[in-house]
């Protein structure tokens, strides 16, 4: 799977947003420890641009649309981003506890070594989508069409996977400590380099399934 990355231009305008409206555009940017915690705006743009250690965090954008844009050590913490579109967007380093895009749509989307604790994304759609070395943990992807998003690397411990889409998903060495709704990975590929992660992930389905597993002489 190739994920198209963002297309940002050599040199970026340093102008920093006082405020951000409905309808507002950010264009061309390249914005470093810009504070923009608990702005709230419907249909707002951004696009082509670099943040970096950006503060978001309870941000309220509604239908936001984000594109060719890379966050690096960003704050995102209880954001919450409904029916928002992101395409050719790389997040890294960050901060994503309790980030909320229910309804969204990712498209060429990577994000990486990043916290997304408690996050959810109920009915979103993942298309060509990676996240990798990322803590995802009581994480919630009820509804979720996951067909077109791979997990690497990634502790997905209580995260809940009922009612989603995963033919073609794929899981590379996961945690799958008290992980819920397992039988809805039907056509995923789970894949673990070590034995005892298969072993695990075997055993977090057949709990899922309501499934004792028991030796013998323990019936005794």
């Amino acid at each position: 799977m190739k994920i198209a990355a963002p297309r940002l231009r050599t040199q970026l305008e340093s102008a920093v947003p006082t405020e951000v409206e409905d309808e507002e555009r950010l264009l061309d940017l390249g914005l470093e420890d810009v504070d923009l915690s608990d702005v709230e705006a419907e249909h707002v743009e951004i696009g082509g641009c670099r943040l970096t250690r950006c503060k978001l965090a309870g941000s309220e954008l509604e239908k936001l649309i984000l594109v060719d844009t890379e966050l690096t050590q960003c704050d995102l913490a209880n954001s919450r981003w409904a029916d928002a579109a992101l395409t050719r967007v790389a997040i890294g380093g960050s901060r994503m506890i309790g980030f909320a895009a229910s309804g969204a749509s990712f498209q060429h989307v990577t994000v990486r070594d990043t916290v997304l604790d408690f996050a959810s994304f109920r009915f979103t759609k993942f298309l060509k989508v990676e996240f990798s070395d990322c803590r995802l943990q009581s994480a919630d992807f009820v509804s979720a069409d996951l067909t077109g998003a791979t997990f690497r690397n990634c502790d997905l411990s209580g995260v809940e996977f009922s009612q989603v889409k995963a033919s073609t998903a794929v899981f590379v060495d996961c945690i799958w400590e008290g992980a819920k709704g397992l039988a809805s990975l039907a056509g995923a590929t789970v894949a673990a380099a070590s034995p005892i992660d298969t072993l695990a992930f075997t055993s977090a389905v057949t709990a899922a399934s309501g499934i004792t597993l028991a030796h013998p002489d323990e019936l005794d």
